[in-house]
């Protein structure tokens, strides 16, 4: 089970807590744009390191040195309340060695079948509270 907290502190910055390690995303926009990470974003670099994960760490891959693995992910978004329509995942891996040529598709179902990506293509039901606190 996975907990993260979420504290919006100073009205423009959200710290996000996860086994005693904390991570500030600042939500502030300046003139050439956002300093931190839009939601959208965050949710796509879950992703990346989600599929990353689970491909590079695999058995298949477990005895073939790594040189290089990268995921560019692209999105799109049309959807009012806004949603993305789309998700486009590319992996790209430098190997040293050529024995997994012609096994691109086996690696993808690999990096598709991770947690992240399992969430988002069979929607989870969500559930949101509320609760107001009185000011001390």
């Amino acid at each position: 089970m996975a907990q993260i907290r979420a504290e919006f502190q100073d009205g423009k910055r959200i710290v996000f807590t996860a086994r005693e390690r904390s991570f500030v995303n600042v939500r502030e926009t300046l003139d050439d744009g956002p300093i931190g990470f839009s939601s959208s974003e965050l949710l796509l670099m879950a992703l990346g390191n989600c599929s990353l994960g689970i491909l590079t760490n695999h058995d298949l891959l477990k005895d073939i040195p790594l040189r290089k693995a990268t995921a560019i992910l692209e999105s799109g978004n049309s959807q009012n309340p806004s949603r993305f329509d789309n998700i486009n995942l590319n992996i790209e891996l430098e190997l040293e060695d050529s024995s997994l040529q012609n096994q691109e598709d086996t690696l993808e179902r690999i990096a598709d079948n991770c947690p992240v990506g399992n969430t988002l293509k069979f929607s989870p039901e969500i559930t949101v509270k509320v609760t107001l606190k009185k000011p001390n």
